[in-house]
């Protein structure tokens, strides 16, 4: 870790309710790293404090629902193989079955509107330089601007938050990040 982070008992007292509400769904076998992400936010309470009303609106009040934004964000997860984000499950309503059908989005568990965000969000976190006017033209069949809009917000998030765990260390292996020739880079480091 290059960072230091805060104990959850020292965590804000708002930080501590986020935790405790989120520690639940956390499979146990990812807890230590999930609890050192809570305690790097804790660095930045007031931040923090922003933060979380606009990360959990736009991850559970947006017009996606939550079947699509869970596979948007697995989706990222899976190519960025974040084992962090891969192992933790936000509703019920995505299976095993589902999640096991993201490499090869065209799986009889996925609709066709979630096909087209898994193969978006696969290229958006993984190479955006792949991202063609086709996606969008595939999202629009399914989706309205404001819900492509979404996300496009919720992708950004949840990409952003699986290289903060790369970068500051706080996951062993998670996020390869992409080598200046586009191909994947995966670099395994050691949590301290």
């Amino acid at each position: 870790m290059l960072i230091s982070t805060v104990e959850k008992e020292a965590l804000s007292p708002y930080m501590r309710k986020i935790a405790d509400d989120l520690y639940p769904r956390v499979d146990p076998l990812f807890m230590p790293h999930f609890e050192r992400y809570m305690g790097l936010l804790g660095n930045a309470p007031e931040h923090a404090e922003r933060f979380f009303p606009y990360y959990f609106g736009i991850w559970f009040d947006n017009g996606l629902g939550p079947r699509i934004t869970e596979l948007a964000r697995l989706a990222i997860a899976n190519g960025t193989q974040c084992q962090l984000c891969l192992a933790v499950r936000y509703t019920a309503e995505v299976g095993e079955a589902d999640v096991a059908a993201l490499p090869g989005v065209d799986a009889s568990t996925l609709t066709p509107a979630e096909r087209a965000v898994v193969r978006f969000a696969t290229h958006f976190g993984n190479d955006h330089h792949k991202v063609t006017p086709e996606h969008f033209e595939d999202l629009q069949r399914h989706f309205s601007d404001e819900q492509i809009t979404e996300l496009l917000l919720w992708s950004a998030m949840a990409l952003g938050l699986g290289r903060i765990l790369k970068v500051a260390q706080l996951v062993d292996d998670s996020c390869p990040l992409p080598a200046r020739d586009g191909s994947a880079r995966t670099e395994t480091i050691a949590a301290a």
